[in-house]
């Protein structure tokens, strides 16, 4: 069995204590809070006059998708004449039908703004699809 050690920060003095773990505690199962917060989607929308921006974050998966689309239906009144702006980067999951739900906020307007290499690559497809299909 390995000793797990941590540092700790004395706060404001700048001092570091090693702190040793108890090795009995090591092998635990996350907080159901933690849990619970990994299998959802949260979502942020942050208005300024010329833009709306949707911040996701979590996954993109059923029965969060139905919630999505049901919260994109509700601002449908406030995003008019205003650009709108999907950001994707703290999304960690996307099944099928989360694919098709970002292809129909993109269809309807949506900027969609992705960094990681799959979510770059899905938001690609999307917008090569909307493209040829606008032509």
């Amino acid at each position: 069995m390995r000793e797990l050690r941590s540092v700790r920060e004395d706060h404001g003095r700048g001092n570091q204590q090693i702190e040793t773990a108890n090795p009995l505690m090591v092998e635990r199962a996350p907080a159901v809070d933690q849990t619970r917060v990994m299998r959802m989607l949260r979502i942020t929308i942050a208005e300024t006059v010329s833009e709306q921006r949707w911040t996701l974050e979590g996954r993109l998966v059923q029965p969060w998708i139905s919630e999505l689309e049901s919260t994109w239906r509700k601002t449908e009144n406030a995003r008019r004449e205003r650009k709108c702006v999907v950001d994707l980067k703290g999304v960690t999951s996307i099944d099928k039908n989360g694919e098709n739900a970002l292809a129909a906020l993109s269809k309807e307007g949506a900027e969609l703004i992705a960094t990681g290499c799959y979510t770059r690559h899905l938001v690609y497809k999307i917008k090569e699809k909307n493209r040829i299909v606008s032509s």
